[in-house]
């Protein structure tokens, strides 16, 4: 849950040579305060002020995942299998900051770099 905040979760454990930690997460990414972090500067810290990424995959499942200290959140393969296309929203008490499209991986950080990838603005910021 500290390990490199702001890359990509799922490329990075793909690469192991240890096969448990390859296809250890489903789901990985970090949220910040503010939109264009650099890669290992640790986010918002969920410990101190709790934020929740939500994700609802295709069969209408809700995931809450917490988010850490360092800003990271997770799922796991020892959580229920996730369904794709999942939808994705981050919340901190009453605010809520949804994202607009379906998603088709789990690897948030691939697409919510510094600058942006693939149509994402940044980061994924907490409201």
């Amino acid at each position: 849950p500290l390990m490199h905040p702001g890359r990509a979760c799922l490329d990075c454990h793909s690469k192991s040579l240890e096969p448990e930690v390859q296809s250890y997460l489903q789901i990985g990414g970090t949220v910040y305060d503010f939109g264009h972090d650099p890669d290992d500067c640790y986010g918002i810290d969920g410990a101190a002020d709790p934020v929740t990424v939500e994700i609802t995959d295709a069969m209408n499942t809700v995931f809450n995942l917490p988010v850490g200290p360092s800003g990271n959140f997770l799922l796991t393969i020892e959580d229920p299998p996730v369904t794709f296309p999942i939808a994705a929203r981050v919340r901190r008490g009453d605010a809520v900051r949804s994202m607009g499209s379906m998603q088709s991986t789990g690897d948030c950080n691939l697409c919510h770099t510094e600058a942006g990838m693939n149509g994402a603005p940044g980061r994924i910021v907490a409201p």
